[in-house]
C-alpha cells in the first residue's frame, strides 16, 4: 500500500454505525473475544474470556472489575472498537487485534482465529503481516544515517544505487521517496530505500531495523518475514479469493527485494515503537521534525498524518493494507493516547488495493480516538 487509506470517509454514519464492507464468505466459526483491561490503580488482571458453546459470531465478553476505573470517554472508545470487531468477524474476517491506550488505562482486545482450518483462538499478542508500517520503521534508518553525516535527505537515489531504475525525468531524491512523491508503487520505493540503508550500513535490512529499533525498544515479536524465515505459529494467517479459491496468502513468496519480504508485528510491539519514536528516543530532534513536516497535505516523511479533534492537532503513524492483512496504527503527537488495529480480512480479490477495509479501519481508529475528548466538553 502506498501510505495512507484516505482521510475523508470520516462521516456522521461511520461515527455511529461505522461503515459496513467485505465480503459474502460464510464467517468462520470462531472462538470467544479475549479482551484485557490493565487497571489505572492496581495490579494487572487476567484477561476476561466468555465461554459459551461456539457461537457463528463471538459472545461478547464481559467487563472486568477492574474496568469500573476506566472514564466514560475510555469506556466509549472500547464499545466502538468492540462493536468494529463484532461486525467484521460476521462479515468474514477471521481474526482482530486491537490496542488501545489512553494515559495510563490500557485495553488489549484479541478476536477469532489464527488460521481458517484450525481452532486455536487468536491471542492478544499473536502477529500480523502489518505491510505500509514497514515504510516508517525504515524511514527511521534512513533518518539515523542523516544523523551520522553518512546521507542527505536530498541525495539522489542515483547516485548512491547507480545501477537503480527509476522512471522519472528529473533525480529522484530520498526526501521525495520518504514522502510519497514520486509515481512509484509503495513496495518499489520501499526496496530503493531499503537498498541504500543495506548499502550504507553493509549488513541486510532485518540486521538493520534490529540495531536501530528492534533491539534497543525490545520489540521480540517484530521482524520481516522472508521465504526462509518459516511461518511463526503466533503469526495469524491471510486469506484471498482467487477465483472461486479461498487461498492462504501467509508464507511469503519469492521476495523480490529485502523491503518486500513483508513486516511481521504485534498491537503491543507497534504502539511501543511509535511511542518512542515520537517521544524523540530514536533519532535527532531535527530529524524527528523533518519526519514529522508535512509533504503532501497528510504526509510527512513515512508518516501518516490526520487530524487530532482533541487537541487541533496531529496524530501520526501509518496504515497496513496487504493482500489478506490490514493494519492501522495511530497516535497523538505526545504519544499519550494511541491505537493499533490489526485485522485478517475476509477472503477478497488480491487485485484490490487499497481495499475498502483499511479505508474503514483508519477512519474507525479516528472516530474512536476523538471519542476521549468529546467528553471534555460536555
Amino acid at each position: 500500500m502506498r501510505g495512507r487509506p484516505g482521510r475523508g470517509i470520516l462521516s456522521a454514519a461511520l461515527a455511529c454505525g461505522l461503515l459496513v464492507s467485505g465480503c459474502t464468505d460464510e464467517p468462520v466459526p470462531l472462538p470467544p473475544e479475549s479482551t484485557t483491561a490493565v487497571p489505572t490503580t492496581t495490579a494487572t488482571t487476567p484477561p476476561d474470556v466468555v465461554t459459551p458453546a461456539p457461537p457463528a459470531v463471538p459472545t461478547p465478553t464481559v467487563a472486568s472489575p477492574t474496568e469500573t476505573a476506566s472514564t466514560p470517554a475510555f469506556q466509549e472508545l472500547r464499545a466502538t472498537l468492540e462493536l468494529f470487531s463484532r461486525e467484521k468477524l460476521q462479515e468474514g474476517a477471521s481474526a482482530i487485534l486491537i490496542k488501545a491506550k489512553v494515559g495510563s488505562q490500557e485495553w488489549t482486545h484479541a478476536a477469532g482465529v489464527r488460521s481458517r482450518d484450525g481452532r486455536v483462538a487468536a491471542q492478544p499478542g499473536d502477529r500480523f503481516q502489518v505491510g505500509g508500517q514497514v515504510r516508517t520503521m525504515i524511514a527511521v534508518s534512513v533518518m539515523k544515517l542523516v544523523d551520522e553525516g553518512r546521507l542527505r535527505l536530498d541525495d539522489a537515489i542515483t547516485t548512491l544505487l547507480p545501477t537503480a531504475i527509476v522512471p522519472a525525468t528529473n533525480p529522484v531524491t530520498i526526501r521525495q521517496l520518504l514522502g510519497n512523491r514520486v509515481d512509484l508503487p509503495g513496495a518499489q520505493a520501499d526496496a530503493l530505500l531499503a537498498q541504500v540503508v543495506e548499502q550504507l550500513r553493509g549488513a541486510p535490512l532485518d540486521a538493520v531495523l534490529r540495531t536501530d529499533i528492534l533491539a534497543p525498544l525490545n520489540l521480540g515479536s517484530t521482524g520481516l518475514l522472508g521465504a526462509n524465515t518459516g511461518v511463526p505459529d503466533d503469526l495469524v494467517h491471510g486469506y484471498v479469493r482467487i477465483g472461486s479459491d479461498t487461498v492462504d496468502v501467509t508464507s511469503p513468496g519469492t521476495p523480490g527485494s529485502a523491503a518486500s519480504a513483508g513486516l511481521m508485528s504485534s498491537v503491543e510491539d507497534i504502539t511501543r515503537f511509535q511511542a518512542a519514536l515520537l517521544n524523540g528516543q530514536l533519532m535527532s530532534p531535527q530529524s524527528l521534525i523533518d519526519m514529522k513536516s508535512t509533504v503532501f497535505a497528510d504526509y510527512g516523511l513515512g508518516l501518516d498524518h490526520w487530524h487530532d479533534r482533541c487537541t487541533n492537532g496531529t496524530y501520526f503513524g501509518h496504515a497496513g493494507d496487504v493482500p489478506g492483512y490490514g493494519s492501522i496504527a495511530i497516535s497523538s503527537a505526545d504519544g499519550n493516547r494511541q491505537l493499533a488495529i490489526f485485522m485478517a480480512y475476509p477472503p477478497l480479490p488480491a487485485a484490490q488495493q487499497p481495499s475498502a477495509l483499511a479505508l474503514e479501519m483508519t477512519g474507525v481508529a479516528q472516530v474512536a480516538l476523538n471519542t476521549v475528548c468529546r467528553f471534555q466538553f460536555r
